[in-house]
């Protein structure tokens, strides 16, 4: 027994002495049960707010209080305003603007109360529903975040509606028929007066029923029958494969990032193998050797996410053709950014098994808050902020912009800048290590 305990005291020793196998172990799961458990954990904290342009054309006690109780919701953050570029004052949305808005990737849907969304004759309550499904997960909460607060600001208007709707069914005179009859039998068992009944039935105060009182979620599930929404999609309808089409870009940016980091850390392999050590001995400065090592694994990222598109392309009919000068564009400056992130961990890593845990670990953080496995809409707010200083978010928002909305570069500039200024800041500082270092 003495035996056995020696024998597991000498693995425990080895696993504790293996620092990329105790990150992979415990450091890895933990971080990403935080990242999951702040999305969709039940732990009192909400996740981030959608952002959504409002518009109310309508301006009645109905639509301000809808409005009211946007403007107080958790999840949906309204927008009703935009500067423009021309007088640089702030603007109200229209419907028009809005829709342009949405067309153009700065907004994921717009809820619009038009002229006619409740007046006194009205029978329901209407909205047009504007949006841009760029990301499935985003577009159905961003619809269940509006239901959900519509439904609970308006339950007391239910008396109205179903009046005017038997009204409008029946006619007045059949209608009141109708409730005297119940009021007869009200008057005989329950000993109230017929006519008390019918007035209090027939004339209901409107205005008294828009309090800011919240109904019950029964109530809320009953007016959701006589509360209208007319939704149109407006980017995306003539895609033929729009889920792969939206995700492919995050999955292949994730991919990336770990091929080449992998193709970085090879140095540390070449050490290993004596290879820097005869290069070192040739007519060859160290920055040169890093370059060539910098334009392989450039040239190695570029075939990799050519060959996956191409991949999509011929088997899901993801449509990688119609506007592939600009995805190329993308490609070149997403790799760019991915091989300085190599390179950086390459540089502060002392060892191939720490480098390769290093990686894995932010790789896989940068991948979850990036935009590469769900939208960053959905993190909480200090994600929100954090996914904005990952390479992934850069990438996968001007992949998104390319192949499913068929951007123009105009649009996709800010990308480009950022993925390049990353590119570029990262690497020089590699550099500096790289010198400083014991690697070469």
């Amino acid at each position: 027994m003495k035996t056995l305990l020696r024998l597991i005291e000498k693995d425990i020793t080895r696993f504790l002495k293996d620092k990329p196998g105790f990150v992979l172990t415990f450091v890895v799961p933990m971080v990403l049960i935080i990242i999951f458990g702040s999305i969709f954990g039940d732990n009192g904290s909400p996740r981030g707010k959608s952002s959504i342009i409002l518009v109310d054309e309508s301006n009645t006690l109905v639509s301000r209080l809808i409005v009211s109780r946007l403007d107080s919701s958790e999840t949906i953050r309204p927008v009703k305003s935009y500067r423009s570029e021309e007088t640089q004052k702030e603007v109200k949305f229209t419907e028009t603007s809005a829709m342009k808005w949405v067309k153009e990737g700065k907004f994921a849907a717009a809820i619009v109360m038009p002229e006619d969304f409740f007046t006194d004759t009205s029978t329901a309550v209407k909205f047009k529903f504007y949006y841009d499904p760029k990301n499935e997960i985003e577009s159905a909460m961003i619809r269940g975040d509006l239901e959900q607060n519509i439904m609970s600001q308006i339950p007391r208007l239910l008396p109205v509606l179903i009046q005017r709707n038997a009204l409008s069914a029946l006619g007045r005179d059949s209608v009141k028929t109708i409730i005297r009859k119940i009021g007869g039998v009200l008057d005989r068992y329950l000993d109230i007066p017929v006519d008390t009944f019918v007035n209090r039935t027939m004339n209901i105060d409107s205005s008294s029923l828009y309090s800011k009182s919240v109904g019950t979620s029964k109530d809320g599930n009953i007016l959701s029958r006589i509360v209208k929404f007319d939704s149109k999609q407006l980017v995306g309808e003539q895609i033929s494969n729009p889920w792969l089409t939206r995700t492919v870009g995050g999955w292949a940016v994730m991919f990336l990032l770990f091929s080449l980091t992998g193709a970085a850390n090879s140095l540390f392999e070449e050490r290993q193998e004596g290879t820097l050590k005869r290069l070192m001995c040739m007519p060859l400065t160290r920055t040169q050797i890093l370059l060539g090592k910098y334009l392989y694994t450039m040239l190695l990222g570029v075939v990799q996410l050519s060959v996956l598109f191409f991949f999509s392309w011929v088997f899901f009919r993801v449509d990688i053709f119609s506007n592939f000068f600009n995805l190329f564009i993308v490609i070149i400056c997403s790799v760019a950014a991915a091989v300085s992130f190599g390179m950086l961990i390459t540089s502060v890593a002392k060892s191939l098994s720490q480098a390769a845990s290093i990686s894995t670990l932010v790789v896989l953080i940068m991948s979850a808050v990036g935009g590469s496995w769900f939208p960053t809409s959905i993190l909480p707010d200090w994600m929100q902020v954090l996914s904005k200083a990952t390479i992934t978010y850069w990438s996968v928002e001007a992949f998104q912009q390319v192949l499913w909305r068929q951007s123009s570069i105009g649009p996709i500039m800010i990308n480009i800048f950022v993925l390049l200024t990353i590119a570029l800041l990262i690497n020089s500082f590699a550099l500096i290590r790289f010198k400083k270092g014991n690697i070469l």
